[in-house]
């Protein structure tokens, strides 16, 4: 886990172009756009400053992660489509500083547990939730009201695939 590399606000472009054509990332999500990446590996990126601190998104490579982000990469052997998942469900914002300012440290981060099962496991859940993602994300790939009963949907069985029992010591 690393916070991002700070980056001028007039450097980065509201538009997709040529010249400036890597997704730059803030705490929410895509800033814009900017010249040269400074990530070179997809990673799962979590919103550290700001009332949405705690927002978690997926990033493609190339790209640029400001200050604004923590990108994070598995230490071992983990799907990092399924760590993405594992940390939207966490609900990292309970885990913010409260202030004018709401933050959320790396340190506070490296707190946070998730539940590992087996990498074929990972790969099993991460199928699932990958597909209602695309459901409920992609509108043109549904219906607004088909959206709406697979996002519940999607919640319920993330919920299910990512809730395990403990194992009696």
């Amino acid at each position: 886990m690393k916070a991002g590399a700070s980056i001028s606000a007039g450097n980065i472009s509201d538009l997709l172009t040529e010249t400036q054509a890597v997704s730059c990332y803030g705490g929410n999500g895509i800033r814009g756009y900017v010249s040269n990446a400074n990530q070179e590996t997809d990673a799962v990126l979590v919103g550290r400053q700001g009332a949405l601190c705690g927002n978690v998104q997926f990033a493609v490579a190339p790209f640029y992660a400001t200050e604004h982000a923590v990108v994070i990469r598995p230490k071992g052997e983990m799907n990092l489509r399924y760590l993405y998942h594992a940390l939207a469900f966490a609900d990292l914002s309970q885990y913010k500083t409260s202030g004018a300012q709401p933050g959320l440290s790396v340190k506070r981060l490296k707190r946070v547990q998730i539940p590992v099962p087996s990498l074929e496991e990972q790969e099993h859940i991460v199928s699932i939730l990958d597909k209602f993602d695309t459901l409920v994300n992609n509108i043109s790939q549904g219906l607004p009201a088909e959206i709406e009963a697979r996002r519940k949907q999607y919640e319920y069985y993330r919920d299910k695939l990512l809730t395990f029992k403990e194992k009696a010591a």
